[in-house]
């Protein structure tokens, strides 16, 4: 079905998926600076059937319910020392879209510009280490494709903080980026359209 919508307004980052309040245990997530590091891909996928589980949008191992679909994305990874970025992708749950089939759960793909240094950097830093009691939610972040000159994309770990939220220097670096475009794309039928009535 091809329907993609284009965003004229900037995108906002979503204040992410609420997974509950809860106590921060003692198992650390591995680090950005002792994962494994991103393996290079030939693309940026934001409809790659991995980073659409990591938002939530799909079950682990479905793909999209429309259009051609998309090879799986490798898994975040540590950004590779030789990567120079250009450009980052965002990809982020993006509300519904309506069509003639009906209503789908959407997703949002923005491109953003400007100095990344500072964003790889703050990719770049350790998670902190698990602890304490957490009295604010865990978050799910949307999900970020770093992008070199030939197009070439890695996908980053986001490091996290004590009780296992995306780290704010990362969001603040995002948003120090200048958003050149956006897509929104159909993944899953929320709800068909009526059918039309036929003439007797």
């Amino acid at each position: 079905m091809g329907v993609r919508a284009r965003w004229a307004a900037g995108l906002v980052l979503p204040a992410a998926l609420v997974l509950g309040l809860t106590a921060c245990g003692s198992n650390a997530p591995e680090p950005a600076a002792d994962a494994p590091t991103a393996v290079v891909a030939p693309t940026a996928d934001c409809m790659a059937p991995g980073v659409l589980a990591d938002l939530g949008l799909v079950s682990a191992g479905q793909t999209a319910e429309v259009g051609t679909p998309h090879a799986d994305a490798p898994g975040p990874g540590r950004v590779p020392d030789d990567f120079l970025a250009v450009e980052v992708v965002v990809c982020a749950p993006g509300g519904t879209l309506h069509d003639s089939s009906g209503t789908w759960t959407a997703l949002t793909a923005s491109r953003r510009e400007g100095d990344l240094d500072e964003l790889v950097a703050a990719l770049r830093r350790p998670s902190e280490p698990r602890g304490g009691t957490c009295a604010s939610a865990a978050v799910v972040p949307p999900a970020l494709w770093l992008v070199d000159a030939l197009g070439r994309a890695v996908r980053p770990v986001w490091p996290t903080d004590r009780c296992g939220s995306p780290q704010e220097t990362v969001t603040d670096a995002l948003d120090a980026l200048e958003e050149v475009g956006s897509e929104q794309y159909p993944v899953r039928l929320l709800e068909p359209a009526p059918p039309t009535a036929t003439q007797p």
